[in-house]
């Protein structure tokens, strides 16, 4: 990977999370953009650095991994530094050993609300699963894998918040990303679910 080309993969992350139209896997990770462009940008040299630094899909990861965690702010600059990096490594962490994280994320909502239907509903404010996801008490992986099994996501859409909608692009445009990072056993994440909240 050149430099010219981890600005084309950049572009095809940060579109993917940005704009309703373009699904980075559907493209392959494509984009046109000339190298002309490329050249005039102030910023090429972080690009040029990227490159020397990551292949394509580690790059990818270490986008995306920013990108959960801010994705209002999808600047390349605000991204390659010592924030970044920890961002990246704790999602590589956090893939390899997701069903273990998954587990744990599950005792910890069971910690706050015992019965399963509780935690995407609330009377008041956002849902508890939410609020969780938003003080970092849980990874949105765990938010991701739970939405396959129940698809909370479609109660979610019924309301009018921003907080929540932003959310749930996330939810919609991050998964595709998951899943080819990993082989996700629906079976075995239901199971350990009924496990957590005692509803074999």
């Amino acid at each position: 990977m050149n430099g010219f080309e981890a600005y084309q993969t950049y572009l095809a992350v940060t579109n993917h999370f940005r704009k309703k139209n373009y699904d980075y896997f559907r493209y392959n990770g494509k984009m046109k953009v000339s190298e002309t462009s490329y050249l005039s940008r102030k910023d090429r040299w972080t690009f040029e650095k990227v490159a020397k630094r990551f292949d394509r899909e580690d790059f990818v990861k270490y986008l995306v991994s920013n990108i959960l965690d801010d994705s209002e702010n999808m600047w390349i600059g605000s991204m390659m530094n010592g924030k970044g990096e920890i961002l990246y490594k704790k999602y590589v962490k956090n893939l390899e050993s997701l069903t273990y994280n998954y587990k744990e994320d599950l005792e910890t909502i069971y910690d706050f609300e015992s019965r399963f239907d509780k935690i995407f509903t609330s009377e008041k404010g956002h849902p508890l699963l939410f609020r969780l996801y938003l003080r970092k008490k849980i990874h949105i992986n765990t938010c991701v894998i739970l939405n396959d099994l129940v698809d909370y996501a479609r109660l979610w859409r019924k309301q009018d918040d921003m907080m929540l909608n932003n959310f749930l692009n996330l939810l919609d445009k991050y998964p595709k990303f998951l899943y080819s990072y990993t082989n996700i056993d629906k079976a075995k994440y239901k199971k350990l679910t009924l496990e957590v909240f005692n509803e074999q």
